[in-house]
């Protein structure tokens, strides 16, 4: 525990009192801190007629040098609701002195650099060069709003320890809140007049863990909402009573931009003409033109809720970009010209455990994608959900360059999106697919000589997620693929040479292959001209995530994949097999690993085998012990050497 400067020091600045008092205050250290969060507050004034101003107020200590990014601060607004009114700023020494900053030294600059138009922006502040050790940075600053919504959300927790996280609300005469917790037991607020406080303190810091969930998942956060009275006429603040009401008012905004006109439909009997007769080859042709639409964010009146109001589809069309929205509009209009139902879905992009069904409110998703009436019972796909009301739905994100129809990101799967299709929309959790749909199949052909060199070739063939997220990487603009395969091989394979790295990628069919040469010195380990050991698991899984901590806090998350590889390894002549790895063979509900090495005399060969499949699973951190055991075994399996002895 830590007792910061006193504040009688804090003083020779002329702090103000909040500040003063967190100067005091104790919070939990750990030997990782960078550093800790003192004070973290908004207090939010609400007028009769909706105006919402809004005061916030934090202080971080710096612990250690990397901690010097914490002293800053990003202050998120929309131009055409809010206005950041002041902001002030302090970096105090720990004798006392320091310096003050003013909302002249800020930049206020787009939040987005992918939106031609856009009117979220931020201002920006950073004394990370002013800062070190022991430091306390703290800012305050004040934003207005004239925005309709009435609905908020204040996250508790961060990365670093909190000592005290408060969030106020003054509200009107006859307005009321209401708040719910979630990842936490309820908080009940301190209430005086029509002021309500909630706060929590000593919070440890997140821990980040492998294959942990996001920390939306654990984290505890609290959804508000502000209720002007029951009998108000046209109230200035929106909140919505259940799901249905998010429905009818979203799905609105969608039924003008997403109405054909001549050319949407013009565009959409050329793309027909060149596809095949069937449903699928018809949606597949049309989601493939909207896949290819430019992506540029074009944010207008978010506040207002512009930020949930497309483009018109023809606009969209003419113009050859758009965003999430955009694109969903502009694919609604072709299929409607096709004859062909769908529906708007809001979703929220990478992260799949933000939504909470608890909270009907549009809030809670960044993101648009579409979900297409499959009426064909001959058509199936993991990505095909049966609704009651809407029938079968095909759900398709046309904003993912990477993943073709029938598919979706792995951080989409499994998450709840939300349908607009007004009296009918509402929640959907979308599945996951099955680990063999996501599956690297990886065939090695090498040689091991003498001297202990190698070479060879390997062969990979990726589907699904698996070919989306290598395609990912291939497609990187400023990344060569050739390095990133370079630097992987030599993860296993010291020194390794690349003479050729091909790459073939089949998006439409959802594949991807890679072909890569190498040769490197030293692979096999020479004893004395007598014995030569190596490896037969020449090179490593790249999603591979070790679990080496003997305790976990949070869940362990596991995607579906799959993985199998066989290789083909030509040992020198004059050698003869001592030792081979012993078959490995392990199952659980989560995952199941098989890996077998075997030699055949007669061709001189070494062949080694090994497959690998995980479900989409959830487990808890009191059974942690046997998801890293599972880990561990892969680990030692594929350190396992073949040793090879010189024939007498």
């Amino acid at each position: 525990m830590l007792v910061l400067f006193p504040c009688a020091q804090a003083a020779k600045l002329k702090l103000p009192s909040w500040l003063a008092e967190a100067s005091q205050r104790q919070a939990p250290l750990e030997k990782d801190t960078s550093a800790i969060v003192l004070h973290d507050e908004e207090i939010c004034e609400v007028s009769s007629s909706g105006r919402m101003t809004t005061k916030t107020r934090r202080a971080v200590r710096v612990v250690t040098r990397d901690g010097r990014s914490s002293a800053g601060a990003i202050i998120s607004y929309d131009s055409s609701t809010d206005k950041v009114t002041s902001f002030k700023a302090w970096l105090v020494r720990p004798d006392g002195e320091g310096k003050t900053y003013a909302k002249n030294d800020t930049v206020d600059i787009a939040a987005s650099s992918e939106a031609v138009y856009a009117e979220s922006r931020e201002v920006r502040f950073s004394a990370y060069a002013d800062a070190f050790e022991d430091c306390v940075f703290a800012c305050e600053y004040t934003v207005e709003d004239k925005g309709v919504f009435g609905q908020n959300i204040w996250s508790f927790h961060t990365t670093q320890p909190v000592a005290l996280s408060r969030v106020t609300y003054k509200i009107p005469k006859g307005w009321s809140l209401v708040a719910s917790m979630i990842n936490h037991a309820p908080v009940q607020p301190v209430v005086k007049g029509n002021t309500h406080t909630w706060e929590l303190r000593d919070l440890p810091a997140f821990k980040i863990e492998p294959l942990s969930p996001s920390p939306s998942k654990v984290a505890p956060r609290m959804n508000i909402d502000l209720m002007p009275p029951p009998d108000m006429r046209n109230p200035p603040r929106i909140t919505f009573p259940d799901w249905k009401a998010v429905s009818l008012y979203n799905s609105a905004l969608y039924v003008k931009p997403s109405t054909p006109d001549a050319t949407v439909g013009a565009k959409t009997r050329e793309l027909l003409a060149a596809a095949g007769p069937g449903l699928w080859e018809r949606i597949d042709a049309l989601a493939r033109h909207a896949q290819g639409i430019n992506y540029v964010q074009i944010a207008m009146n978010v506040g207002r809720g512009g930020g949930y109001t497309p483009r018109n589809a023809a606009e969209v069309l003419r113009t050859g970009y758009g965003d999430c929205k955009d694109k969903t509009a502009l694919l609604r209009a072709m299929l409607t010209a096709a004859g062909i139902e769908s529906h708007a879905v809001t979703a929220y992009s990478g992260d799949r455990y933000f939504v909470t069904e608890a909270w009907p409110t549009p809030m809670q998703f960044n993101h648009a994608i579409i979900a297409i009436k499959i009426d064909d019972p001959s058509i199936s796909s993991p990505m095909i959900v049966e609704h009651p009301a809407l029938g079968r739905l095909l759900f398709f994100d046309p904003t993912d360059p990477y993943t073709p129809l029938g598919d979706l990101d792995y951080n989409q799967q499994g998450s709840l999106v939300f349908v607009l299709a007004g009296e009918n929309g509402g929640l959907v959790r979308l599945p996951f697919t099955s680990p063999m749909a996501n599956h690297l199949d990886r065939t090695i052909t090498a040689q091991v000589f003498e001297s202990g060199s190698i070479g060879g070739r390997i062969v990979e063939q990726y589907t699904g997620q698996a070919a989306a997220r290598s395609r990912a990487i291939h497609r990187l603009p400023r990344v060569k693929f050739d390095e990133v395969i370079r630097g992987w091989v030599n993860d296993t394979v010291r020194a390794a040479k690349i003479s050729k790295v091909d790459a073939v990628d089949e998006q439409q069919q959802g594949r991807f292959k890679m072909t890569v040469d190498f040769a490197a010195p030293g692979y096999g380990q020479s004893m004395r001209g007598k014995l030569l050991i190596f490896k037969p698991a020449i090179v490593s899984r790249r999603d591979f995530v070790p679990l080496t901590k003997p305790e976990r806090t949070h869940p362990v998350v596991l995607e579906p994949r799959s993985y199998s590889e066989l290789s083909d390894i030509y040992i020198p002549r004059g050698f003869q097999v001592d030792e081979l790895p012993p078959l490995v063979e392990t199952a659980t509900p989560f995952g199941s690993y098989k890996a077998v090495c075997t030699y055949d005399a007669a061709t001189h060969h070494v062949k080694y085998q090994r497959t690998l499949v995980m479900n989409a699973a959830e487990i808890p951190a009191a059974d942690y012990a046997s998801v890293r055991d599972f880990f561990e075994t892969i680990r030692k399996a594929e350190q396992t050497p073949v040793v090879l002895s010189k024939e007498q």
